[in-house]
């Protein structure tokens, strides 16, 4: 097993031994209506993500581990990204709530194909909690480092799962 791999096995596995929620995501994205919206540009992701210590109405977690395909402008690629997430709520707990979430995101990563290659990303949208799980949607805008190359700005609908905790 590859290190980047046994890594990830002994996040979960410590999560669990220490009761943090582990939240897994799954996404897709498509061009959001911007001035020109390049209909060419699709994404989908996947995300294993950790809780951090607790606040009241606020859940924090590190995503860790963020893995997705994209064709941006007509060209495929593949991304890695490792981020920061925030679940706002009126509720005590976010998660699990049954209630409505805010949710805003952070990460950086990095693309693999031409285009972006290492890219911020921002987002910010709502959710609502079913109990272990969060159906989402979001605005997303990924920005490259290097100066000339696209921004992305993609309109997300996914799921978050807590795993456990």
């Amino acid at each position: 097993m590859k290190a980047p791999a046994r890594a990830t096995v002994l996040a979960v596995l410590l999560a669990g031994a220490l009761s943090a929620q582990v939240v897994l995501t799954a996404a897709a994205g498509g061009p959001s209506a911007n001035r020109t919206p390049d209909f060419g540009t699709f994404s989908a992701f996947a995300k294993l993500g950790i809780a951090l210590p607790p606040a009241p109405h606020l859940l924090v977690l590190w995503n860790f581990a963020g893995a997705g395909w994209d064709r941006l402008q007509a060209r495929n690629g593949a991304s890695l990204e490792s981020g920061i997430e925030a679940w706002l709520s009126p509720a005590r707990r976010a998660a699990q709530s049954h209630g409505p979430l805010l949710l805003t995101e952070a990460a950086l990563g990095h693309r693999f194909g031409s285009g972006l290659h290492g890219y911020a990303s921002l987002g910010i949208g709502g959710g609502w909690s079913i109990g272990d799980w969060v159906p989402f949607a979001e605005f997303r805008r990924r920005a490259s480092f290097h100066a000339g190359r696209p921004v992305d700005h993609q309109i997300v609908v996914g799921i978050h799962f807590v795993l456990f905790g």
